[in-house]
């Protein structure tokens, strides 16, 4: 197996990014009309937060919001985890990539250049991190 970055994961795939001030339902149509999981939220060049369809169905539409009405920003994930660009692919899943988070933005130095869901990780990378977990963990119960 070759190690991958997540540059190689991203090659090609376009970035899809809103203002904070944008609608809860345009996002929601960004989303649906580009099948994409997760928008940047960006101001001034700068990530401000990640909105997911998690976000929207549970926080908007689950928290009886006016999706016309409410900005993006207040649903939003502000300053979330990231990842490099460079970064390799072990990374992402030791940042919890599909334990706590199912999205990652990725950083190119300051610049947003994509983001990272946990489907876009081979199977193969996952079987291999999770069994490196379970030995990791009878490991330090062998130890104490």
């Amino acid at each position: 197996m070759t190690v991958k970055k997540i540059r190689d994961l991203l090659s090609g795939r376009k970035l899809f990014k809103v203002s904070p001030e944008t609608s809860v339902r345009e996002v929601s149509r960004i989303m649906a009309a580009n099948t994409v999981g997760a928008v940047a939220i960006v101001e001034g060049g700068t990530l401000k937060g990640i909105a997911t369809e998690r976000d929207i169905a549970f926080r908007a539409v689950g928290g009886d919001l006016d999706v016309d009405g409410t900005p993006i920003s207040g649903i939003m994930t502000f300053d979330p985890v990231t990842i490099g660009i460079d970064d390799p692919i072990s990374n992402a899943l030791a940042l919890k990539l599909g334990d706590v988070f199912r999205h990652l933005p990725v950083m190119d130095g300051e610049d947003i250049v994509g983001i990272l869901s946990y489907r876009d990780i081979p199977l193969d990378y996952v079987m291999m991190f999770e069994h490196f977990r379970e030995m990791s963990a009878a490991h330090a119960d062998d130890v104490a």
